[in-house]
């Protein structure tokens, strides 16, 4: 037998082989089962749960009391400065998240919302923006920025067609 011929008889094997490989778990009939264990599944999980506003409030009270503490760690002349306290208020909003959905609730929800309005209404009612002021651009600034791209496309189009008139181009 050749040498090419039994080379390229190996590596066909080869090949088959790693196609095997690949391709093993992809069959039908296993697709087929696990999508039904993943409906079972979800079907156990998906029976309606009670949401426990009690028991939600008094989580949200603990995740307060924790947020609470946090913040009094900063000065008060921080607590308008987001880098100072970002990483404790995105703990707070992470623990309100998953106490609402422990308790059965659906985030966010109005109790978790009031809840939240009186943590904003405690640390951060001071914090008032400096609106600026938008204003019209001038005249000029404006006319430029109307008349660039109206000059623009038109020599574009200008060009195109200088071009397109032009026979030597094309070869």
């Amino acid at each position: 037998m050749d040498k090419n011929t039994l080379l390229i008889t190996h590596l066909f094997v080869c090949w088959l082989f790693v196609i095997a490989m690949t391709t093993r778990g992809w069959s039908a009939a296993e697709n087929i089962n696990k999508q039904k264990e993943l409906l079972s599944s979800l079907d156990a999980r998906s029976q309606p749960v009670l949401c426990n506003e009690t028991a939600l409030l008094l989580e949200m009270e603990r995740c307060g009391d924790w947020f609470k503490r946090e913040m009094e760690l900063i000065p008060q002349r921080n607590w308008c400065n987001l880098s100072y306290f970002i990483w404790k208020y995105n703990h707070f909003s992470n623990c309100s998240e998953d106490k609402a959905v422990s308790t059965g609730c659906y985030w966010p929800n109005p109790l978790v919302e009031s809840y939240i309005i009186r943590v904003h209404r405690l640390f951060f009612s001071n914090c008032t923006l400096s609106h600026m002021v938008l204003m019209d651009p001038s005249d000029n600034m404006l006319a430029m920025l109307i008349f660039v791209p109206v000059f623009l496309t038109l020599a574009m189009v200008a060009l195109v067609v200088w071009c397109s008139k032009r026979g030597d181009f094309a070869a």
